[in-house]
């Protein structure tokens, strides 16, 4: 093999500058750097190497790839040569083979810290925790006074599971060294390790660490969390339950610690299918809790178990202060009461019953004798929205009527009227000028205007949806360009509002090209942790970093992205059904920009913008699989939503799979669906009948089955 050319002194001087220049970003610089040293070294591989990796940053990546490669030829033992090509690999997001140019640049180069960490980060990016934690062996018994190289190691073993050895490192390395450099790394030290010890089965060294380094322990909340969890595994259950009270009285994550108590006490959660008598313990654990001071969870939560006779006192007391107050978010904060009837029913007595002491000037019962004029508005504007809940939507409007006539300059009441013609179906135009007459009454208000463009958009309105939305955006770069800063900006509303309208338009190829908008950004967010996971091992973030990867790989469980799989689904079905060609026929671009008279910089963000955000190349093809996907996502983290399974009946009738068409049915019939018996009735005269003869007679049975048992 051809051992490789060396450099004079003078141009190993140059190259060090050209390494500095590099590592500053200015790109411009380090290639006339880099160009003075080849013209007297052309066959120096780690010059030519490094000329590859500027001119990949110059985003001449052809040449630069072409480049990279002609340094390798001339020594294939060159690490500067692989790790160039791993970082542009990496850079094109072609992680994998990222991760072959980064080993091979480690096998010429063991102890090459740089390398190392960058295998370390490809490793993370490809979830290949196994070469992780071999690669963060050797960083570490290379580099074992490096604080960081100890704790990545530990997260290595965390994500294989080995929590033994995850806590084992974490303790010597705090033997041996400071667990942090200030008092907040410390303390996320010392929480990750009792955390370890937990998940380990070692609650009573938990305990210990917790004692032994409680005056460190920043974070008062987590570690009175973590110490009712050892507690509670230890058995001590007295202990327990003090400390829960104890994040309670502090008003942290009340919901969780009263879940936590009741699973202490052996209470069931779910009120909804267990005995009387253990929902009286649970209420009677509530009250308990209630009775220690304000608990603004527990307040709201009774009012979800407590039985139905008892509802209506509670909800008078809840509801009072929010009339009293003026405070518009009460039927948001109710809104969970409605997926039960009678608890429904119970809303409406009690504010029919305050409507009716109001307007005979009775302010003694209910309101302790203070008398307000703007109690009745607040009771009107509820109603209204208690009937649009229910379905009443003559009676919404005579109230919200009567709200506006009290207080004509209320915006938020035109909001609810919008919500009512929205709610009626099909009174778009209605709803939008009632939304842009809320906007137009207060023209700071930033929540009005994204409510009025919502509205637009729903009355397919996009080019005023737009048009409403740059009021409150930085000056356009060029007209029509709003578009582009909201998908920026990653605003998911905006992209599955103007995603559905187009699909009401029938323009089914720009729907998909915002519905498929939110993917898009989680790949971007995904790549760009890869600079972000060497931060969390230096600055002891990895217990928030666990929950950042969980993240990253469970898109499916994001309650933003459940919102756009709907639309998705529907426009797959509209492509199924009318077939790619006519759906492209169909297809009207937006209006170009027109990038005339910008300047250099504001043409180039135009161009780097419409190339990352504006999807041009849609794949049309197995529309069916594609939504069967996504389908899927709603089927498995929405099931408790009617309108999931209805559009299950509508999808597979679609893909003509009589038997997943029986089981969503079946889940309809179980929620209690008002049309049930008329989806039954036309799957059995229409696609059941039509495949009854060619099913296969053991899938039949199934089907028979479950429609007999609905």
């Amino acid at each position: 093999m051809a051992e490789p050319v060396k450099l004079p002194d003078q141009q190993r001087r140059l190259f060090d500058r050209m390494s500095r220049e590099f590592d500053n970003r200015e790109y411009a610089k380090s290639l006339r750097t880099c160009e003075s040293i080849l013209s007297v070294a052309p066959d120096h591989a780690d010059t030519v190497a490094m000329h590859g990796l500027i001119l990949h940053n110059l985003s001449r990546k052809s040449e630069a790839y072409e480049t990279i490669k002609r340094a390798i030829a001339l020594f294939p033992r060159s690490t500067i040569a692989w790790h160039a090509l791993g970082m542009c690999r990496r850079t094109d997001q072609d992680y994998s083979a990222a991760l072959k140019a980064f080993k091979q640049a480690s096998l010429t180069d063991p102890s090459n810290s740089n390398v190392l960490r960058d295998l370390a980060a490809a490793c993370v990016q490809l979830r290949d925790w196994e070469q992780f934690l071999s690669v963060r062996e050797k960083m570490v018994t290379s580099k074992a006074g490096v604080r960081a190289n100890w704790i990545a190691l530990s997260c290595g073993h965390y994500m294989l599971g080995n929590y033994k050895l995850a806590a084992a490192v974490m303790e010597v390395m705090t033997n041996i060294m400071d667990a942090g450099e200030n008092p907040v790394e410390v303390s996320e030290a010392y929480l990750y390790r009792v955390e370890l010890e937990l998940l380990g089965g070692a609650p009573h060294k938990a305990l210990e660490i917790l004692k032994k380094h409680d005056a460190e322990l920043v974070d008062y909340s987590t570690k009175l969390l973590l110490r009712a969890k050892a507690h509670a595994q230890l058995g001590q259950k007295e202990e327990a339950e003090k400390r829960y009270l104890e994040l309670i009285e502090k008003g942290y994550a009340e919901g969780d610690c009263l879940a936590a108590i009741a699973l202490l006490r052996k209470i069931p959660l779910d009120a909804a299918h267990c005995p009387r008598q253990q929902v009286d313990k649970y209420v009677e654990l509530v009250d308990s809790i209630l009775a220690g001071g304000r608990r603004p969870y527990a307040e709201r939560h009774i009012l979800d178990c407590v039985p139905v006779e008892q509802l209506r006192p509670r909800l008078l007391a809840y509801v009072k202060p929010y009339i009293t107050r003026m405070i518009p978010s009460l039927f948001s904060v109710l809104k969970s009461l409605y997926k039960d009837p009678a608890r429904a029913q119970v809303v409406g007595e009690v504010f029919l019953q305050l409507l009716a002491e109001l307007e005979a000037k009775d302010f003694a019962t209910s309101f302790g004798g203070e008398a307000d004029p703007t109690y009745i508005l607040w009771v009107y504007m509820y109603l209204a929205t208690h009937y649009r809940r229910v379905g009443d939507h003559a009676q919404a409007h005579h109230y919200i009527d009567k709200a506006i006539a009290h207080t004509p300059t209320l915006e938020i009441l035109y909001l609810e009227k919008a919500r009512i013609y929205q709610a009626e179906g099909g009174k778009t135009v209605e709803a939008a000028a009632a939304a842009d007459t809320a906007r137009l009454l207060d023209l700071q208000d930033k929540y009005l205007n994204t409510e009025a463009a919502k509205f637009f958009l729903r009355n397919n309105d996009i080019e005023k949806a737009e048009e409403t939305m740059q009021l409150f955006y930085k000056d356009a770069i060029v007209k029509g360009d709003t578009y582009l800063v909201a998908l920026e900006s990653q605003c998911s509303w905006y992209e599955v509002e103007v995603g559905e309208a187009f699909y009401r338009k029938g323009d089914y190829v720009s729907a998909l090209q915002n519905l498929l908008m939110f993917e898009l950004h989680h790949k971007q967010n995904h790549c760009e942790l890869n600079d972000f996971h060497n931060y969390v091992f230096r600055r002891n973030t990895m217990r928030t970093w666990f929950d950042v990867l969980h993240n990253d790989d469970h898109m499916e469980e994001n309650k933003f992205f459940l919102q756009f799989c709907p639309g998705l689904v529907r426009t797959y079905m509209k492509v199924d059904e009318l077939g790619e060609a006519a759906v492209r026929a169909a297809h009207v671009p937006r209006p170009e920009l027109s990038l005339e008279g910008l300047s250099a910089d504001d043409t180039k963000r135009i161009t780097q913008l419409q190339e990352e955000y504006c999807i041009q190349d849609i794949d049309l093809s197995q529309p069916l699989e594609k939504a069967e996907r996504y389908m899927g996502y709603l089927l498995q983290h929405r099931s408790h939503a009617v309108a999931t399974h209805t559009l299950a009946v509508e999808f597979y009738t679609h893909a003509k799979k009589p038997l997943l068409v029986a089981r969503a049915l079946y889940a309809l019939h179980k929620l209690h669906h008002a049309n049930m018996e008329t989806l039954k009735a036309a799957f059995e005269q229409g696609l059941l009948a039509a495949s009854r003869a060619s099913m296969d007679a053991r899938v039949l049975g199934v089907v028979e089955e479950v429609l007999a048992a609905m």
